[in-house]
């Protein structure tokens, strides 16, 4: 148990001593990103054949970012959106289940990318950044090539195949998407940053990115509820790999909790008010 490792009263003082100006702006950082997500998702299902209002898809965005809370992994809210994104277009449900999918696809490969960047930096074992590299070059060239390969896909995944991945309306939703994931990624690493100056973490960019991306990555696992105590575990070992103070660490996972829920609440008030207008709601498509 990580608490085991910890100590609990350094954490809590650490957490008396915060300065909320570093939490509020790692709190912008994180609704900025969201945003940014919810275009990257709506040109990923445009891309698809999917005609969505953007408004809508933050509408369903910000409330899978809350359901996230109480499902296992980020995986339980990707779940609901796409099963709310399907509600109403009859004959769209894969296509609706396929730009979930893919969203997070672009944003496992700017998650990648993201570590691959920041291992130049650190003075870490050589064998470990080629390894990664070599990780990068074959991701991206088994993006580059999958339009070739998507046409001889086995029979067996005959759904996934006559999705119009090779399009060139696809193609440039893929594309498009792709800087804004590195967009998002960077700030969710900045908002790990001023969570780490509110507390007194002292980590440098690059160390904060290699820790942030594979936490996430590792969260992403269906595990525990939105990653909870993976995340957290994560960051503490992390953070004393890199010699910095393991409580100061958790106190740091402690505030990215509370931003998180803080930034999840519009996801709130999108399952209220669906609850509240549920007969309305069900005649009209999402």
């Amino acid at each position: 148990m990580l608490l085991n490792f910890l100590n609990l009263g350094s954490v809590l003082e650490r957490l008396a001593q915060v300065e909320l100006s570093w939490v509020l702006a790692a709190l912008l950082c994180i609704l900025v990103g969201q945003l940014l997500s919810a275009l990257r998702w709506a040109w990923l299902a445009r891309g698809l054949g999917l005609e969505v209002r953007l408004f809508r898809k933050v509408y369903l965005y910000f409330l899978g970012m809350f359901l996230s809370l109480f499902l296992p992994s980020i995986i339980g809210g990707d779940v609901a959106r796409g099963v709310l994104l399907a509600r109403g277009r009859e004959g769209k449900g894969w296509e609706a289940a396929a730009s979930i999918i893919l969203e997070r696809l672009n944003g496992v490969m700017a998650l990648v990318l993201v570590v691959a960047g920041c291992l130049y930096f650190l003075p870490l074992p050589p064998a470990w950044k080629w390894a990664w590299w070599a990780l990068v070059v074959l991701v991206c060239l088994t993006v580059v090539a999958y339009k070739y390969l998507h046409p001889r896909l086995p029979n067996m995944m005959a759904s996934w195949r006559r999705l119009p991945l090779t399009s060139p309306a696809f193609q440039m939703a893929w594309w498009k998407s792709l800087p804004a994931s590195l967009v998002f990624q960077a700030l969710v690493v900045q908002a790990h940053v001023f969570l780490g100056l509110a507390v007194g973490l002292s980590l440098s960019w690059p160390e904060y990115g290699v820790m942030v991306c594979l936490v996430a990555l590792a969260s992403a696992l269906p595990l525990s509820f939105n990653g909870f105590g993976i995340r957290e575990g994560g960051y503490v070992g992390f953070a004393t790999y890199f010699g910095a103070n393991g409580d100061v660490a958790a106190a740091m996972a402690a505030l990215w909790v509370a931003v998180l829920v803080l930034a999840s609440l519009p996801g709130g008030v999108v399952l209220w008010r669906m609850g509240g207008l549920k007969d309305r709601e069900s005649k009209q498509q999402l």
